[in-house]
């Protein structure tokens, strides 16, 4: 008896298909991942800022912020930020944190440095929604705008 030819099709080959998506995934791979960091650090991250945590814990607990944009105030977002490092002095950085209250919204532009001590605000002006400015460490109202029985 004769055995029936069994021979198959030659198998497709799809060339270098997967050999070329292995080397692109391989390669964004990477940028995915920093993206994907950069997007949570940008979200998530600031929140955790030791400077931005103690700007936050100032307006929670200072009377003249919550004479100005009532109470509770809440940190809506980081409108910017600067940070720079040298040896030996230690980090300084400043932003702008948007604040909303009751009464209305307002920005608080901090300025910090940290040492071996930790974080400490150097400076902190608070502008509430009639754009008047007010020094949150010194707890006046700085010149050039209205007082503060003007704005209650």
């Amino acid at each position: 008896m004769a055995m029936p030819d069994r021979s198959y099709p030659p198998r497709r080959s799809n060339g270098c298909l997967w050999g070329c998506v292995a080397i692109i995934l391989v390669m964004t791979l990477p940028l995915v991942l920093a993206g994907g960091y950069w997007a949570w650090f940008l979200y998530q991250g600031y929140r955790h800022d030791p400077a931005v945590r103690l700007a936050r814990e100032l307006v929670e607990h200072d009377g003249l912020a919550r004479r100005v944009l009532g109470t509770p105030i809440i940190v809506t977002g980081v409108e910017g930020n600067a940070w720079s490092w040298m040896s030996g002095v230690g980090q300084t950085s400043s932003a702008t944190l948007s604040l909303s209250g009751p009464r209305g919204d307002g920005t608080l532009e901090i300025y910090s440095h940290a040492g071996p001590a930790g974080p400490r605000l150097d400076q902190a002006i608070l502008t509430g929604p009639g754009g008047t400015r007010y020094d949150l460490l010194h707890h006046r109202a700085l010149p050039g705008g209205r007082g503060l029985d003007d704005t209650i």
